[in-house]
């Protein structure tokens, strides 16, 4: 508040000092002289005049309305020249101005302003905090925009963003597909359309999310989201060696310093590790973290007859609730059975989709002829849920089931 009437009185004093110094320091000044001037022209010309009329220059007809019209203009300049030398109107004026122009803007403030204004905690309590609701709101009202504007595809994908955001994924495909309608095969516009439909199916890549993005990538062979996601497709089908080139081939778009570029590498190193390759121990132990399930992985005696030791074993942990994207995979064959293995959030596939990310996960290891990620209808199979809110030692898990 203080701060705030220094200023109002500095800007006051500027604006006075406008107002106030030319009406006190510039008085009017006003030549005395200026009526006997005018006089003597007008006798010169008339003494003109009257030379003239005598040489036959002009006549007696010409002669009277000229000097009628000379007289006439020495009338009216004699009448608008002030008498006095010099004038201080004005002057006078500054004091009342310097007084009544703060007072007269302390009035308005007083009616129109609010003083909680210079209030930092009034200012505070009373912010409008953006509610779920409100939210909704702003969505709802842009949705109804689109409905009476439905060529407007930015329109679409921006209410897709907001659907998104809000994990109204359906409305958001729907967003989405009519946005591809009007722009047509952008790659842009199929990856945003992939990831949605990636989100709708409990984070699964693979289906028309793979499509989508293998087109995109046919139209921009360099696009990054591109890249990064056709590696986490193929990965979740398995095809790891595929993954690695995509994810090494995007890791050139970045130094090897940046960020991004130590993230892919991660992915990179899980691949490895899931095929078996590998790993510089600096690196993996640089991306391990303290969320971690350690499992003690066995098969039961009824199917070690109806498998070969060559048979690939995957082992995941995904999301108790909600989505199938494994959080954490490793790859392993039937001959390393039994096995221990340890899974955290350094195998996740996205950053953002880790163990430690969720309150409970589904440890499954499933064992595979073909070397599939996907599930096959009488695979044998092990599942338990475990919580990531404590410690759990070790989980023993048996695969003692099949694929239903």
């Amino acid at each position: 508040m203080i701060q705030f009437g220094i200023f109002v009185a500095l800007f006051i004093a500027i604006a006075l000092c406008f107002l106030l110094i030319p009406l006190w320091l510039k008085p009017k000044i006003v030549s005395s002289d200026d009526s006997e001037i005018n006089i003597r022209l007008a006798q010169q010309k008339l003494q003109s005049l009257e030379t003239d009329l005598e040489n036959g220059v002009i006549t007696v007809a010409q002669y009277e309305p000229l000097k009628n019209e000379l007289m006439l203009n020495l009338h009216h300049d004699l009448r608008y020249i002030p008498t006095s030398s010099t004038s201080s109107s004005g002057r006078w004026i500054a004091i009342p101005l310097g007084v009544f122009v703060p007072l007269l803007a302390l009035a308005i403030y007083s009616v129109k302003g609010d003083f909680r204004a210079f209030d930092d905690v009034a200012i505070k309590g009373e912010m409008p905090t953006k509610t779920a609701a409100d939210i909704n709101g702003m969505v709802e009202k842009l949705a109804q925009k689109m409905a009476q504007n439905p060529n407007d595809s930015e329109g679409w994908i921006m209410l897709a963003r907001s659907y998104k955001v809000l994990k109204r994924y359906p409305e958001a495909v729907e967003a989405l597909r009519k946005a591809r309608a009007l722009t047509g095969e952008q790659p842009e516009v199929l990856l945003q359309l992939a990831d949605v439909i990636a989100m709708e199916k409990g984070g699964t890549l693979l289906g028309e999310p793979t499509e989508l993005v293998a087109e995109a990538l046919e139209l921009d062979a360099n696009n990054d989201m591109a890249l990064w996601l056709y590696g986490l497709a193929n990965a979740e089908d398995g095809k790891f060696n595929e993954a690695i080139g995509l994810w090494q081939k995007l890791q050139t778009h970045y130094k090897p310093e940046d960020a991004d570029y130590l993230e892919v590498q991660k992915l990179i190193d899980q691949a490895r590790e899931a095929l078996g390759q590998p790993v510089p121990v600096a690196e993996k132990k640089a991306s391990i973290t303290n969320k971690s399930i350690h499992l003690a992985i066995s098969l039961d005696e009824k199917f070690k007859a109806a498998t070969n030791p060559e048979d690939f074993v995957f082992i995941y942990a995904q999301p108790a609730q909600g989505g199938k994207m494994p959080l954490a995979v490793v790859k392993k064959q039937v001959k390393d059975l039994p096995l221990d293995v340890t899974l955290d959030d350094s195998m996740a596939m996205m950053p953002n989709m880790t163990i430690s990310s969720v309150a409970s996960v589904q440890i499954s290891a499933r064992i595979s002829h073909t070397g599939n990620a996907i599930a096959q209808s009488g695979e044998p199979i092990g599942k338990k849920q475990v919580s990531t809110s404590v410690d759990n030692g070790v989980v023993k898990l048996v695969i003692d089931e099949r694929v239903q």
